[in-house]
């Protein structure tokens, strides 16, 4: 993981605090092909949560581009990022390939819901994908990722390389989850019918029964006809894990939308108001204004 871009380097750096019950962002630094416009609060049980859209100006990733993402939550923040639509990742020439590493920092009290569209890789593309995940032990993250493969002559061509590497640190600690992969100039035989393919990591605190989440989860996706999924507890009781397998896009989409209803439904469990979460603050607005009558 490289700590500075250099100048060939394209460059997102967010940072966000807490403001008057809100998420705002305080530092807001990007560089071509990087767009950061207007974030909303589009979610009324969580009204403090920031939701950000981060677009591209190029809407691919092509053959030698070097691409670094930072975010920061600091204590108490919520914040949802996505981007514009799934990214084409066209041909690299033989010696070449695109990298993109993503570091992110979730601080005490936070939560973050990193929520890249899949990637399309185009017959002879190379990506070497990073994403480096320090989770404070008090901390939430839900943090998925996805690609598929495509060739506009239909001719079956493949891709020639995906590296991708997903690091958990909790607080600074030595790595807890390292999960690889590499596929290097793949078969179609070895996909087994499958077409694309998917993963999330639900990083959550040692209040929630990750027993009975990894049970809501393999219900919820056991459900979607031709999707193939494992569930699986992290190392040291950190979060779980999710491997998926499906016939398109749209299988992977409709699994990643019941993970994201698990992981709030988890938050909003044991998250309190103060933390930009709505959750039943009504009813507890009426009793003490009874209480006062």
């Amino acid at each position: 993981m490289r700590s500075a871009a250099t100048k060939h380097d394209a460059l997102l750096d967010l940072s966000f605090i807490r403001r008057a019950n809100r998420t705002v962002i305080d530092r807001r630094l990007f560089a071509w092909p990087f767009v950061v416009t207007r974030s909303f609060y589009l979610d009324p049980e969580r009204p403090g949560c920031l939701s950000v859209i981060v677009q591209t100006g190029s809407g691919a990733v092509h053959g030698e581009d070097r691409l670094v993402q930072r975010l920061v939550l600091n204590p108490g923040t919520a914040v949802s990022l996505t981007n514009q639509g799934a990214t084409s990742v066209h041909r690299a020439a033989p010696a070449a390939g695109a990298t993109e590493t993503i570091s992110l920092h979730v601080a005490g009290g936070a939560s973050l819901e990193y929520l890249l569209e899949p990637r399309i890789l185009f017959p002879d593309a190379a990506l070497c994908q990073s994403v480096d995940l320090d989770c404070a032990k008090d901390g939430s993250a839900l943090v998925v990722d996805a690609f598929t493969m495509h060739d506009p002559r239909g001719e079956a061509r493949g891709f020639r390389d995906l590296e991708s590497t997903f690091c958990l640190r909790r607080s600074g600690s030595e790595p807890l989850v390292i999960d690889r992969t590499r596929l290097h100039r793949p078969t179609a035989d070895i996909f087994r019918g499958y077409l694309a393919f998917g993963s999330a990591f639900l990083v959550l605190t040692p209040s929630h029964d990750l027993a009975d989440m990894q049970a809501s989860l393999t219900n919820a996706l056991g459900g979607s006809r031709g999707l193939y999924t494992a569930v699986s507890v992290l190392p040291d009781s950190t979060g779980l894990g999710v491997r998926l397998a499906a016939q398109d896009l749209a299988g992977i989409r409709t699994a990643f939308a019941h993970i994201s209803a698990v992981y709030r439904q988890a938050l909003l469990s044991v998250l309190s108001p103060p933390m930009g979460y709505s959750h039943g603050l009504p009813d507890r607005l009426s009793e003490r204004k009874e209480n006062r009558d």
